[in-house]
């Protein structure tokens, strides 16, 4: 019995160790985990705060664009009551519309631009020159005529600062427009890799949870059968102490046979040997 018990207790003690070792290896993988998903929300953060970052540029321009579009059209509306006063003058004047006058300097500019950035063979680009210069020539002798009456052309001229300024602003408006749009792109794009990013990290804390969960059991596991190898050593250690404790009580009942026996010689007149003597001896100190 006390063999099987030893045998039993030393493949507990086995398991315990194994228990012992899967516990540490699977701590070990949770740190990696924990230290991963630590990591990923670390970069979420900073991925976040691009995207604000975006977005606060986003609305900076957004106000920009509406602080350009009021300044627009308040200089749309000045250059408006300029030219409808004009047109009165022109009418009493008999001169041509200001609609065709202001038509005709938008064509000369819209020749010039082609001419600068387009990419012309020798003889449209000629023709294109002659066709500017007819513009202008056109455009100068109408001028000319609007330009007689000093108040008239003194109303012209504040009209088309107006037009001009209102132009610049809505340029301006265009130029924020896009520049917004490309912010909200990119913050749009910075918001989708935020969650590109959460969605790892929430992957490496569900596997620390799993991971973490297994080394609780190993370590519940180790320490049940910790309290089993002690239970064992407690029986062990008892048998043991019994098994003594019985050998012990079979040496003092042989000794005190053997201690009869002897004195028995003695008393009918037989000799004692040297043996008998000392076998008395050990008997006496077995029975103390």
């Amino acid at each position: 019995m006390l063999e099987d018990l030893v045998e039993r207790r030393a493949e507990v003690i086995k398991r315990a160790e194994e228990y012992k070792r899967r516990r540490t290896e699977l701590n070990s993988d949770a740190s990696k985990w924990s230290e991963l998903r630590d990591e990923l929300n670390g970069r979420i953060k900073e991925v976040v705060e691009r995207a604000k970052g975006f977005k606060k540029q986003r609305e900076e321009y957004e106000r920009l664009i509406e602080e350009k579009k009021a300044k627009r059209g308040e200089l749309n509306r000045k250059a408006s009551t300029h030219y409808s006063t004009v047109e009165k003058l022109r009418k009493k004047n008999d001169l041509k519309s200001i609609q065709v006058f202001e038509g005709l300097r938008r064509r000369i500019d819209e020749l010039e631009l082609k001419q600068q950035v387009e990419v012309l063979s020798k003889d449209k680009e000629r023709k294109l020159v002659a066709k500017i210069k007819e513009l202008r020539k056109e455009f100068e002798k109408m001028q000319k005529e609007w330009e007689k009456d000093k108040k008239l052309k003194e109303l012209l001229r504040k009209a088309q600062g107006y037009r001009r300024e209102a132009d610049k602003n809505h340029e301006e408006v265009i130029k924020y427009v896009k520049l917004s749009h490309e912010c909200h792109d990119k913050m749009v794009e910075w918001f989708k890799e935020a969650d590109r990013v959460r969605e790892k990290a929430d992957d490496a804390h569900r596997l620390f949870l799993e991971v973490h969960e297994e080394a609780d059991d190993a370590h519940r596991l180790f320490i049940q059968h910790l309290r089993d190898i002690k239970d064992f050593n407690r029986v062990i250690n008892g048998l043991r102490r019994k098994i003594r404790e019985d050998f012990g009580f079979r040496e003092r009942v042989e000794a005190r046979k053997k201690a009869k026996g002897i004195y028995e010689r003695f008393r009918e007149g037989e000799k004692l040997s040297t043996e008998d003597l000392l076998r008395l001896q050990k008997s006496e100190m077995k029975l103390k």
